[in-house]
């Protein structure tokens, strides 16, 4: 999603890792108190797990940003040799929720997984409540698999053979 806003700025969303240039406005970003119960874990609870995972496949992590501002945050656990992706934290911040960044975010995640030799599917899940992610993730594609997760949380896939997209 490119945007150019009146005075020129770009308002592209780009992946970037983080690093300690932008770790403090990286862990600054929240959802809205009310989100919470269904977006419970801040980017800094997920940037130690993604150190200390509870299994052992790799992690990859990056800041969402719009132009030069970091707006949000997402992590992927992989087993690249299945071609297994799982979408394990989305986050956008609450003052920039609502303008696409989210799905532009997931896009481009969608892009680098169709780049690895044997990306097949990207799975994610989300806790049940009011203002969940289900609907958001199913206007990208994703599909409900009738799986849950800790007796909690709702296993969505989307399919990345060549010719599937989001």
């Amino acid at each position: 999603m490119a945007e150019t806003r009146p005075n020129g700025e770009s308002r592209e969303v780009s992946l970037r890792a983080v690093t300690s240039e932008n770790l403090r406005a990286v862990l600054a970003l929240s959802v809205a108190e009310e989100q919470k119960s269904v977006y419970p874990r801040s980017n800094a609870y997920s940037i130690a797990e993604a150190h200390y995972p509870p299994d052992d496949d790799p992690v990859w992590f990056r800041a969402v940003y719009v132009g030069e501002t970091p707006v949000g945050f997402i992590m992927t656990s992989e087993v690249p040799e299945q071609g297994e992706y799982f979408l394990w934290r989305l986050m956008i911040d609450a003052k920039h929720q609502g303008k696409g960044y989210g799905s532009r975010a997931v896009e481009l995640l969608v892009e680098r997984i169709k780049g690895t030799p044997n990306g097949k599917r990207l799975i994610t899940s989300h806790l049940v409540g009011d203002g969940d992610a289900g609907a958001f993730y199913r206007r990208l594609g994703f599909e409900y698999t009738g799986e849950m997760l800790d007796g909690r949380d709702r296993v969505m896939r989307i399919d990345l053979s060549r010719d599937a997209g989001v």
